[in-house]
C-alpha cells in the first residue's frame, strides 16, 4: 500500500524527475494549495518541500533539466499566468517570466 500525502488533494500538477514522483498544488476540498510533496517509491515515504510562492489548482507541471517548471492554474480568486521554477536539490523556487495569456486545467509537457 502506498503512504498517505501531508495534504490529501485534487486537481495538482505532477512530474517525475531523479526517481521521485512530485505533486504540486491542487485542491484538498477547502482551499488551494500552495503545497508541493516528492515521494520516494522506494521508501515508501512522502516528504513535504518548500511551498510555490502562491496556491494552484488545475496546474501544468514539466521537467527540463532536472527543474520543474510550474505553469498558470487558478489561485482561488483568479486565474494565472505566473511561471515558477523549482530546483529539488536546493529545495527553492524562482519566478520566471509570464505566460501573455492565463490558463488553467491544461496539459504541459516537455520534449
Amino acid at each position: 500500500m502506498v503512504a498517505s500525502m501531508a495534504d490529501k488533494r485534487i486537481h495538482f500538477g505532477v512530474s517525475v524527475m531523479l526517481g521521485f514522483i512530485f505533486v504540486v498544488g491542487g485542491h484538498n476540498g477547502v482551499s488551494h494549495l500552495s503545497s508541493i510533496e516528492r515521494y520516494d517509491p522506494h521508501q515508501n515515504q512522502w516528504t513535504v518541500c518548500r511551498p510555490m510562492k502562491e496556491p494552484r489548482t488545475g496546474v501544468g507541471a514539466a521537467v527540463i533539466d532536472n527543474y520543474i517548471y510550474v505553469v498558470g492554474g487558478h489561485s482561488g480568486s483568479s486565474y494565472l499566468n505566473t511561471v515558477q521554477k523549482y530546483d529539488p536539490i536546493s529545495d527553492t523556487w524562482v519566478d520566471l517570466a509570464g505566460m501573455a495569456y492565463s490558463r488553467c486545467n491544461f496539459g504541459l509537457t516537455a520534449l
